[in-house]
């Protein structure tokens, strides 16, 4: 959607006059990121000092869902406020490799940074997902300045730093910021930057790229178990998370030093999660079940000290309502109407519309990820909603890794959720052409780097 700036006066005003100052906004998306790796989500080893620290005065949402297992349709609801249905930027069915199956969001969708920069704010971004964070999928739309970077957390961070310092600088400083961060420490390949006198893996043997096309081979194609396979790629996973908290402890700390920790609006979040084998996949983006869709939600709200513990599930597409709850009541009360999806507010929902194009162009399995997946949340109970008519309905509190379906004394529940999801998706399919990015040279390139494409393995 088109800027608009005609009421930018207005709302500054009035915010001065009500004595009420807008508070900078950083949204950190740790692409890939599962909650089982926080200690503060009962993750084990300590990984994550930094992180668990924050959310001891932050508050921390006990379940957040990814609205998608995969990058593009999952910041789309992060910035549109919408399910992937309502904002249309999702995968879509082919039969080669000439395009890239996912729509782009297109600019008719409203995004919080839009209407954040309507009311006064710089908005800014700087992202390491240099393939679907690119501007042609639409994402970066209501930035004022949008920045691939493809560096690793610790280089990133002091970026994210020097664009703080630089922009303290400017005659217009006085403005409040928003800022988008996207780190890719935890994607493939993943961050295995060994620490003084740690074991350095061998990048011509135990590269994780190169072995999670093995682990894919291995799980998906012939069906077998992951094995140790799959424990040596975690254990290269967790050390990635343990980096990224390293490099997230050293930016708060430089925060704090800048004087900008207080008054902060933090979130920390992540787009989805990662499998090493559970329910046969490897990777994300390609099913809907939790280790791909747990993901952590931690927000500092500005002068917040002591930690909170929110029970209510919450979903991507809530994060523009939680946002603007912690901005000035001028501005939440002028935008949040257009964001009105927030925890407790109708379902939860996620959805996968197909899988990546190696999957679903894969010779042997993939017609299996020829489908649409969708997720609706009932308390403790998960319902899948299958395009081939193989619902799934779990209960999570009784069996949180999905191993056995709930029996038939539940049929009258199931069909009570899939009413309730019919009704909740209903008229958001659009109907009209939609722009998708076609796959050239350097496109390829860029897929094969981050295992999008290429050969069997890639997500």
């Amino acid at each position: 959607m088109r800027p608009l700036f005609l009421f930018l006066p207005l709302v500054l005003s009035a915010c001065g006059s009500m004595g009420d100052t807008p508070p900078n906004v950083l949204i950190l998306c740790v692409d890939t990121l599962r909650a089982d790796r926080l200690g503060c989500y009962g993750g084990t080893g300590n990984l994550t000092p930094n992180l668990d620290a924050l959310a001891a005065q932050a508050t921390r949402w006990e379940n957040c869902s990814a609205s998608s297992p995969w990058t593009v349709p999952s910041h789309a609801s992060m910035f549109t406020g919408k399910n992937p249905s309502a904002h249309g930027a999702y995968s879509f069915e082919v039969e080669d490799m000439s395009v890239d199956n996912c729509f782009t969001l297109e600019e008719e969708q409203r995004t919080l940074a839009e209407a954040l920069r309507e009311v006064g704010y710089v908005t800014a971004g700087i992202v390491a997902n240099a393939v679907y964070l690119k501007g042609e999928f639409g994402l970066s739309q209501g930035f004022d300045q949008w920045r691939i970077s493809r560096e690793r957390a610790p280089r990133l961070c002091k970026n994210v730093l020097s664009w703080m310092d630089d922009r303290a600088q400017q005659r217009t400083s006085d403005r409040p910021w928003t800022m988008f961060v996207n780190l890719m420490d935890t994607h493939r390949p993943y961050n295995v930057e060994p620490l003084p006198g740690e074991r350095e893996y061998d990048q011509a043997t135990e590269y994780s790229s190169d072995l999670l096309n093995r682990l894919y081979q291995q799980v998906i194609v012939r069906g077998e178990e992951a094995g140790e396979l799959g424990l040596t790629l975690q254990d290269q996973y967790n050390r990635a998370v343990r980096n990224l908290d390293l490099a997230l402890g050293e930016l708060f700390d430089q925060l704090k030093e800048r004087g900008l920790w207080e008054d902060l609006l933090l979130v920390v979040v992540s787009d989805h999660g990662e499998y090493f084998g559970e329910h046969g996949l490897v990777e994300h983006s390609k099913d809907v079940y939790e280790q791909a869709l747990s993901v952590p939600l931690l927000i500092k709200y500005p002068g917040q000290t002591v930690g909170e513990l929110r029970t209510e599930r919450a979903g991507s597409a809530h994060l523009p309502a939680l946002i603007l709850d912690g901005l000035t009541s001028e501005i939440s009360g002028r935008l949040g109407p257009e964001f009105p999806l927030r925890p407790g507010v109708g379902l939860v929902v996620a959805e996968n519309h197909y899988s990546r194009l190696p999957d679903i162009l894969h010779p042997t399995v993939g017609e299996r990820f020829r489908r649409v997946r969708t997720v609706v949340y009932d308390g403790s109970h998960k319902l899948i909603q299958s395009s081939d008519g193989n619902h799934e309905l779990y209960n999570l509190a009784e069996d949180p890794g999905e191993t056995v379906l709930c029996n038939d004394l539940d049929f009258f529940r199931l069909h009570s959720m899939l009413d309730a999801l019919s009704e909740e998706l209903k008229g958001t399919e659009s109907a009209r052409q939609r722009e998708t990015v076609r796959v050239d040279g350097e496109r390829l390139k860029d897929l094969k780097a981050m295992g999008y494409a290429g050969g069997p393995g890639g997500d």
